[in-house]
């Protein structure tokens, strides 16, 4: 079947009453090197470094930071890049296949994720919810295992990341010299 755009947005918006989600949130991968990742990002592609959380790993995960770079697109999206403290952990996580933290996310507001969160309990579908404090955020598995994130971000978040970015790349130096401090907005 094909889908062709109408003038109120999408063919599914048209055939089915559902809002598409707005853009891409951001793409999530891992860096082995995250200097080499911020120079090629930031130097080359033209990505500005626009905010480095350092976030505590659940237990379990044999680490106990996780660095998170994110780049910013013109749109507002994010090219994100984690980096485990515990070198051999991130030694596990780069050159194999994709573990699911690795995953697309996609930004939702608060009434669209609740109506996803409906449909894909109501099909069935894997799914965990996490509130990061900096964004609140539904994981879906797709029929590939592919996960997908739903994400909204807080109220102020322009503002936020606008803060953040004057001492985006402190926090990644920080990190990378060894200072795991977390530094995510509590959450609410």
């Amino acid at each position: 079947m094909s889908s062709t755009l109408t003038e109120s947005g999408t063919a599914t918006e048209a055939q089915h009453g559902i809002r598409p989600p707005t853009r891409m949130h951001h793409n999530n991968f891992y860096a082995s090197d995250l200097e080499a990742t911020r120079h090629f990002y930031e130097d080359i592609a033209g990505l500005p470094l626009r905010t480095f959380w350092i976030e505590p790993v659940p237990e379990g995960q044999g680490s106990e930071f996780i660095g998170h770079a994110f780049f910013a697109l013109a749109d507002g999206g994010f090219m994100a890049f984690m980096n485990y403290s515990e070198a051999a952990v991130q030694a596990t996580m780069v050159g194999t296949e994709q573990p699911a933290s690795v995953h697309v996310a996609l930004k939702v507001d608060d009434k669209q994720q609740q109506e996803i969160r409906k449909r894909v309990e109501a099909d069935g579908y894997e799914h965990f919810y996490i509130d990061h404090g900096v964004l609140r955020s539904l994981y879906v598995f797709d029929p590939n295992r592919l996960l997908v994130e739903f994400a909204v971000d807080p109220d102020g978040y322009e503002e936020m990341y606008r803060l953040e970015t004057g001492r985006a790349h402190e926090m990644m130096r920080r990190y990378i010299a060894g200072d795991h401090t977390p530094t995510t907005p509590a959450k609410s």
